[in-house]
């Protein structure tokens, strides 16, 4: 796999691009959580986990600072990071931290600019960004930030077109984009804008269809996809739209069948792949879905085991793999998986301590975290 194809992948919160999980209780190393989280957000070979007292903590890859901690060390079990936050998005390796206060801070890789702190200079701990944010989306090596008022703006790596200003030119500065954003979604060069009218826009990298506009064309600037969206996730290069009408759609990279349609074939127009769904998160190269009844379905690679069904076989139409599922996310190589009788479920790539179940070792069935 090559090292610009391993990203973060988020799930399934609009706006913040993450995936918003109902509290619940847990028993971390002796420790009594009872009710304690909010919040998980699974990328690539990391995991983050805010709790319901506003505190983020940590787990997994931290080769460049993107866990916050202050260190350079990759963790095997979760570390508190900062308090007092709202939300939280990863790019490949750099994080961005939104507070309950509206300001927006980041950590990790900065070579692109990404962290938008006007520097390159990349950094172990949280700082400062922004003020009156809203929500937040991380690509591979680009950010996008929603403020209060509704504006766009992007900082990062731009060379395919991703900020979707008209142009290619890069910024270690936020950019203002557009207004009348409802909700903002990043893949690895990729990205989603759902405007308050519910329309879906696509702007950047589209080798593999990823943006869905009939062409395989890159876009500087963002086109129209659909109407009548409720919420998105975006792959590594592939798409998930979740309609008002509870049906799902596809497009995109499916090499490895991520699009679970029944083939391998990639697709520039998004096509209908399964009805009555409540959520919806996307791998770089696997696809999890939550359906009304509370089952689990996953498509897609499973290489290391992410499907959490006891082998590493591909699927290219969902499989059922939980029941009584309250929400997933899912990350590079690995899924997190929180279930209504409270309890938190981890399988897949774990190299760098990305499950958190204090080992590094890869998981082809479900364990439990919590």
């Amino acid at each position: 796999m090559h090292q610009a194809k391993k990203i973060q992948i988020i799930g399934m919160l609009a706006i913040c691009a993450l995936l918003s999980i109902s509290i619940f209780s847990c028993n971390l190393f002796g420790l009594n959580w009872s009710k304690s989280i909010l919040t998980v957000v699974a990328g690539y070979q990391r995991t983050m986990i805010l709790k319901t007292d506003g505190t983020l903590w940590a787990t997994g890859s931290n080769t460049d600072g993107q866990l916050g901690d202050g260190t350079t060390t990759s963790k095997n079990t979760p570390v508190q990071i900062v308090s007092n936050v709202k939300a939280v998005a990863l790019g490949e390796a750099h994080t961005l931290i939104l507070k309950k206060d509206g300001t927006l801070w980041a950590t990790g890789s900065n070579f692109y600019g990404q962290l938008g702190d006007g520097t390159f200079i990349s950094c172990s701990a949280p700082k400062q960004i922004m003020s009156g944010v809203k929500g937040v989306a991380a690509g591979a090596l680009h950010t996008m930030i929603l403020k209060n008022d509704g504006t766009l703006w992007a900082a990062g790596e731009n060379s395919l077109g991703q900020f979707g200003n008209g142009s290619l030119l890069s910024s270690n500065t936020p950019v203002q984009i557009m207004s009348g954003v409802k909700a903002v979604y990043a893949g690895y060069s990729h990205t989603l804008i759902l405007k308050i009218d519910n329309t879906l826009w696509g702007t950047g990298g589209n080798s593999y269809g990823q943006l869905g506009d009939g062409t395989w064309a890159h876009r500087n600037t963002p086109v129209q996809i659909m109407s009548y969206v409720k919420d998105v996730a975006a792959g590594g290069e592939h798409t998930l739209i979740l309609k008002t009408d509870g049906t799902l759609w596809a497009t995109g990279r499916n090499l490895e069948g991520q699009l679970g349609d029944g083939t391998t074939t990639s697709k520039n127009t998004p096509v209908q792949i399964m009805n009555n769904v409540k959520a919806v998160a996307a791998g770089s190269y696997h696809t999890l879905i939550l359906k009304n009844d509370g089952t689990l379905w996953a498509t897609g690679n499973n290489f290391h085991g992410q499907f959490g069904n006891g082998t590493t076989i591909n699927q290219s139409t969902p499989v059922q793999i939980m029941s009584n599922v309250e929400a997933a996310a899912a990350g590079e190589a690995h899924t997190m998986i929180l279930k209504t009788d409270d309890t938190l479920w981890a399988a897949g790539g774990n190299g760098l301590g990305q499950l958190g179940d204090g080992t590094v070792v890869g998981r082809h069935s479900f364990v439990q975290i919590w």
